[in-house]
């Protein structure tokens, strides 16, 4: 790379952020997520930057989601020419999301991101690389706490995309901007591509990116990604310390505990706090369903009036076969092994799926 003033402010920042946020340790084997678009090959160059500093190993592994035809394989011999001119090894795939979608009733959006999180996944494990790096921007980061404002999101949906998750997969570029990864590729004469579909306003996240934050820019606050930030930050500190409380509450009130069956304390978790309350009951479904995607508020608040309820013997059921009993003196959670209709209702059951 030339040595330029944007090329050098460029990998200080990114080298900050890997450094504040404990992202690398030495002689890590990092494998590189690269669309072919410029965050994620800054990324890259970043990565080839610091190589030596760290004594990296570092591959390069692309998905072709065959949502663009001729485009996204363009996309992908991009990658492999890049990744050769730079003598590293390409790993890469094709899979169709859209199918992928349809299967499992999904948007396209989360069809896209979960089969690329399983094939970067598969990748590092079956080549032995310890660490996936994703090229997540500022603006990646603003937009998403802006979506997840206007889907009603709880506090969890405002922390933001996390610098390092899992220990596994890390974030170098979080907290560098789009206009600046941009200036850093044409101040080196670098190359990228341009995925057409995010032109899509019909997609959120795009609708979000080219109207309504530039909108905001304009009309009312022309720092609004900073404000937005500024806000995560805020929220991810104080919901760190409300996970430690929750926690300690789940502790306190589990009486039993198997890999599908969590029973809890009435007594414990209707007298704590309502905040806490319904994290428990989110905790709890979470450590028997591996998720909670398809679990809402009101699935969480009719849990709440259950246990509250002065009848013993009922039940309500949830999504993902999982049914939720009420007795004397406890909570039961229990994912069942066959789907809930088939196991009739118990009385004063209530159906909510």
């Amino acid at each position: 790379m030339k040595n330029h003033p944007t090329d050098k402010a460029f990998i200080e920042q990114a080298c900050d952020i890997v450094t504040r946020f404990n992202l690398l340790e030495k002689k890590d084997k990092v494998l590189a997520g690269v669309s072919g678009g410029s965050d994620s090959v800054a990324l890259l160059l970043f990565l080839l930057a610091i190589k030596e500093k760290f004594s990296l190993e570092i591959g390069v592994a692309h998905l072709n989601h065959m949502l663009r035809g001729k485009e996204a394989d363009n996309d992908a011999v991009f990658v492999k020419n890049l990744a050769e001119k730079l003598n590293l090894p390409c790993f890469s795939d094709k899979q169709d999301v859209a199918a992928f979608a349809k299967k499992n009733r999904l948007s396209m959006e989360e069809s896209a991101r979960e089969v690329r999180y399983s094939f970067l996944k598969n990748t590092l494990g079956k080549h032995g690389y310890m660490k996936i790096a994703l090229g997540h921007t500022r603006d990646d980061n603003a937009e998403l706490i802006l979506m997840n404002i206007m889907r009603g999101s709880g506090t969890k949906g405002l922390t933001g995309i996390p610098p390092k998750r899992e220990g596994l997969i890390i974030r170098p570029l979080i907290e560098i901007s789009k206009l600046k990864i941009v200036k850093f590729l044409e101040s080196i004469d670098q190359d990228f591509v341009i995925d057409s579909s995010n032109n899509d306003d019909t997609i959120l996240r795009n609708s979000i990116r080219n109207y309504f934050i530039p909108l905001i820019e304009e009309k009312y606050n022309p720092k609004i990604k900073e404000s937005l930030i500024r806000l995560s930050t805020i929220i991810k500190d104080e919901d760190a310390w409300m996970e430690n409380e929750t926690n300690l509450l789940f502790k306190k009130s589990t009486i039993s505990q198997k890999k599908n069956k969590i029973e809890l304390s009435i007594d414990i978790v209707n007298n704590s706090h309502a905040a806490l309350q319904k994290r428990v009951i989110r905790k709890a479904v979470k450590q028997i369903n591996g998720r909670l995607k398809r679990i809402s508020l009101v699935h969480v608040e009719d849990v709440i009036k259950l246990s509250l309820s002065t009848t013993s013997g009922k039940s309500i059921d949830l999504p993902d076969q999982i049914r939720v009993y009420k007795n004397r003196s406890s909570l039961v959670f229990k994912k069942e092994a066959v789907p809930l209709r088939k196991l009739g209702k118990k009385r004063g059951c209530k159906k909510r799926v």
